[in-house]
């Protein structure tokens, strides 16, 4: 999956992604994820949403569920800067307060455990 990137920073995982998240990509990211969370060395996954231009049911789904595992695993989950496609899709089903969202670095920075 060439257009999804993670690179650790400060105990927190930052995975990049561009593009569409969909039921088609859902299970890459997923597996991804899947393996941050084995990781005892991250106690926070950033999923930078800058450049994703759509995100249909599936894709809302995946971040629920990845949000319910992170917290199940003791770690964190934090949305980067959401494109604006990205805020208008978890607005509309009344979830966007339901997940920390960092809108620039200082926020995050503030946000990310110590």
């Amino acid at each position: 999956m060439e257009k999804l990137n993670v690179c650790n920073k400060n105990g927190a995982a930052i995975i990049d992604y561009e593009g569409e998240i969909t039921i088609e990509i859902t299970p890459e990211i997923k597996q991804v994820i899947s393996e941050v969370i084995e990781n005892n060395d991250v106690s926070a996954v950033v999923l930078d949403l800058s450049r994703v231009s759509f995100m249909d049911s599936s894709g809302i789904g995946f971040l629920v569920s990845c949000n319910t595992r992170l917290q199940n695993a003791g770690k964190e989950l934090f949305l980067y800067r959401p494109s604006s496609q990205v805020c208008k899709t978890l607005e509309l089903v009344q979830l966007l307060n339901f997940f920390e969202v960092a809108e620039d670095e200082d926020e995050l920075t503030a946000l990310l455990p110590e």
